[in-house]
This record gives C-alpha cells, structure tokens and sequence, in this order.
C-alpha cells in the first residue's frame, strides 16, 4: 500500500468530518421528529451544518485520486479535467505531498486549457509518455497502455 504523509493527513481530516456530518445528520432527524422543519432548533442545525463545510478542496481531492492511481509514490497520473477554480489546490496538494511529477492521460475536450493551466502554475511540460496503468476488474488484473504528457510539477525541476 502506498504511503504519503500529506494524503494520510488529509484522509485523517475526511475521516473526522465525515463523522460529525454523520452525528449532524443524526441530529438533523431528532430535530425533525421533535420540533419540526420550521423550528429555530432546525435553523441553528443549518447554520452550524453551513459552519462547517467539507474540508478539503475539490483540486486537493483530485490530487489524492491522482497520486493513488499512479504506480509510482513521487507521481500523479490526472486521467481527469481540472477546473479553473480547482487547478491550483491540485498542483499545490501534489507538491505540498511531494510529488513532483504529473503524467496528464485526460484526453477531454479541455486537455487544452489544463495543459496551458498547469504551465501558468509553474509546471514544465516534459514530453510525450506512455505509461502502463493495471486494473483489477472482476478479479483479473490487466495492463493497459496509455499515452500521456509528463509535466514536472517539484520545486528542482529537472531533478
């Protein structure tokens, strides 16, 4: 199993707020069953439910799924699109995790925007790659080839 500090952080940080947004549900019922939807006591549960927001940011989450999805624990494989709004967190979680290369496999309309996105976040574009990505499905390991762009996101770029 892949280990990261950073990512084992943020999974922490998930796992508490996903058990008081599960408490706050629960409470959320209680409310309901004992003094109604219009109730001041359900008007403070939403202003404490709006107080406390998920955690961590959609780019930062992409970056988790991007570090795990790669075999490698210095490297990211973003089979995904990035936001305008997301792109930072995403680059800035990947290199607060120390990863410090970015292979881009999406092949969305967008790839554009995201390519000239990561450049204006500081990343250097490598080059054509190919890498191999396994999956387990129903039981059966395959390997599969898939061609990406290799972008160098570290602070020693070139290192």
């Amino acid at each position: 199993m892949k280990k990261n500090a950073y990512f084992e952080e943020q999974e922490r940080i998930v796992r508490e707020h996903d058990a008081w947004y599960c408490a706050h549900m629960k409470l959320k019922e209680q409310i309901i069953r004992e003094h109604g939807w219009d109730s001041e006591e359900m008007d403070a549960w939403s202003k404490e439910k709006e107080a406390h927001p998920f955690p961590i940011s959609e780019g930062a989450r992409k970056a988790y799924r991007a570090w795990r999805s790669s075999p490698d624990d210095l490297e990211a494989v973003m089979d995904d699109f990035t936001w305008d709004h997301e792109r930072h967190d995403f680059i800035s979680a990947l290199r607060e995790a120390g990863i410090v290369i970015l292979v881009v496999t999406n092949q969305s309309t967008g790839l554009m925007e995201d390519l000239h996105g990561y450049a204006a976040e500081g990343c250097e574009m490598v080059g054509l790659c190919t890498i191999t990505k396994k999956e387990n499905r129903w039981g059966k390991e395959t390997e599969e080839q898939i061609m990406g762009i290799r972008f160098w996101i570290g602070s020693g770029i070139g290192q």
